[in-house]
């Protein structure tokens, strides 16, 4: 029997100038994926958020992926988040 895989869940927050997405990995693999989708959409949509890696202490394979949007005035978060989204394939984000 093959094991269930977790699916990758997103958590996002907004106010004024502020946003923030977390995304939570559950293996190495989901962990790469977001990490390269990321970088790639950085590139793209010419941005540099603050990222922050947490990682589960008593699961090294899990851990969450922080992205944050300080003073984002042109609302440039927007679309660089929901195209993470779209491309991790997260079918809902909790608000």
């Amino acid at each position: 029997m093959s094991e269930k895989k977790a699916c990758i869940k997103a958590y996002h927050e907004a106010e004024e100038r502020y946003a923030m997405l977390e995304i939570k990995y559950f293996s190495k693999e989901q962990s790469s994926l977001i990490n390269s989708n990321v970088i790639k959409n950085m590139k793209i949509f010419g941005v540099s958020p603050d990222i922050t890696i947490e990682h589960d202490n008593e699961n090294e394979n899990e851990g969450i992926y922080i992205i944050e949007f300080h003073d984002d005035y042109n609302k440039k978060s927007e679309n660089f988040f929901e195209k993470i989204i779209k491309e991790l394939d997260i079918g809902s984000c909790s608000i």
